[in-house]
């Protein structure tokens, strides 16, 4: 079990790392061609589909990989992908809706006039919401190689593409909004045919779903609203008490610190089928994520501010002392999550809720309270305390298991 985990671990890495790499030049060429204010706008769109992208899925995405990876009849399996797609269909319709009606009311509480040229894009959420659901699917079928090259074709072809087109004509934020997620769209749906999807599933599947959705699904779903969509407030309460160039620093921040993510997020992915099956997570995977960890804390305190002058130019020198302080979320955040996909794997959905409505809490009073008094300061503060608490939280709830496991 475990050799063929660590291949598969060695899969996602490589893939991570070069999903990084790209994800990096990515943030660069954007930076570059739009300029801050542009560079803060294409943020702010994205935040605000991302966050839309987050409250629509009602946790049916969860409870199908969870159903995904306890099956084991392949009939079935194509069944569970083709109400898969089912679903994705609806959610994209009702997150497009969301959308156009946020572009509507935009211009009575934001400054720029948001609506006048991205209406046309209202496709990204659909985009968000695949590509997420996508990669959650293919974890459930244990379909690594395919995850990996999923989470780094769409951002290979974006980078391709739009460096070619860039000598030819201007590259603007309409074209990054078209490409970019034009091209995730278009990977989730070949992604989806490719899988072969049956939908000749009876009323039973949609039965099994829903009591799934009820006791694991819905309540990661209901608890990700306070944990996830909330940390989303971040984007508007940066824009509206101060502007969307604060925004793109703070988010570009985000990106560079997200290499902390890694190692412990990729452990849990490519464990999650065994997290099922075992009573505990394996003390090499503890070791290897501390230790990954600690060698990547280091390399980055020591190149920040080179990477940020020599890639981003000086004009985004801020972000290098955002990303100083704001590193440390993402470090607790990322062990949080290694134990958060074990105590998924074990249907522990409330425990998780729990947990999310706590991080929740201090996302919407600090990204409100703190951001209104402290700007940008306040984003960070209120990122490193959300995560701290969410590790603290994951690690209670982990103990609470293992001892009433050994009872």
């Amino acid at each position: 079990m475990f050799k063929g985990s660590f291949k598969k671990s060695i899969i996602m890495f490589g893939s991570s790392i070069l999903g990084l790499a790209l994800g990096f030049l990515v943030s660069i060429f954007n930076s570059r061609v739009l300029g801050p204010e542009q560079f803060g706008d294409f943020k702010f769109i994205e935040t605000v589909a991302r966050f839309i992208a987050s409250i629509v899925t009602v946790g049916f995405f969860i409870s199908l990989t969870r159903l995904v990876a306890l099956n084991k009849d392949r009939t079935k399996e194509k069944k569970y992908i083709g109400l898969f797609t089912i679903i994705f269909g609806i959610m994209s319709v009702i997150g497009i809706i969301l959308y156009l009606m946020f572009i509507l009311l935009s211009p009575y509480f934001f400054e720029n006039e948001f609506g006048s040229h991205i209406w046309k894009f209202f496709f990204i959420v659909s985009a968000i919401i695949g590509f997420h659901a996508i990669q959650d699917l293919l974890r459930g079928l244990h379909k690594i190689t395919v995850l990996a090259i999923v989470a780094v074709l769409p951002l290979f072809i974006y980078l391709v593409v739009a460096y070619v087109l860039n000598h030819f004509i201007p590259v603007n934020i309409d074209l990054v909004l078209f490409l970019t997620y034009g091209f995730i769209f278009l990977v989730v749906i070949s992604v989806v045919i490719l899988q072969k999807p049956d939908f000749g599933f009876d009323k039973t599947l949609v039965s099994e779903l829903i009591k799934e959705n009820k006791y694991n699904g819905r309540p990661i779903y209901i608890g990700s609203l306070a944990g996830v969509a909330t940390s989303h407030i971040a984007g508007f309460s940066l824009a509206f008490f101060m502007d969307t160039t604060q925004v793109g620093f703070f988010m570009l921040a985000s990106t560079i610190c997200s290499p902390m993510l890694i190692v412990p997020s990729v452990l849990g992915t490519v464990f999650f089928k065994d997290f099922v099956e075992i009573k505990s997570i394996p003390k090499k995977v503890y070791y290897l994520s501390i230790l990954s960890t600690l060698l990547a804390l280091i390399v980055f305190y020591a190149l920040i501010e080179f990477v940020i002058i020599t890639f981003y130019t000086e004009a985004y020198l801020p972000v290098s002392n955002i990303s100083k302080y704001l590193i440390l979320g993402f470090i607790f955040h990322g062990f949080g999550d290694l134990i958060n996909r074990f105590i998924g794997a074990k249907g522990k959905g409330r425990w998780l809720r729990n947990a999310a409505f706590m991080v929740g809490i201090v996302n919407v009073l600090g990204y409100i309270i703190l951001v209104k008094y402290f700007d940008i300061n306040g984003a960070i503060t209120t990122k490193i305390l959300a995560s701290c608490l969410y590790l603290v939280a994951m690690i209670f709830y982990y103990i609470n298991f293992i001892k009433k496991s050994n009872v």
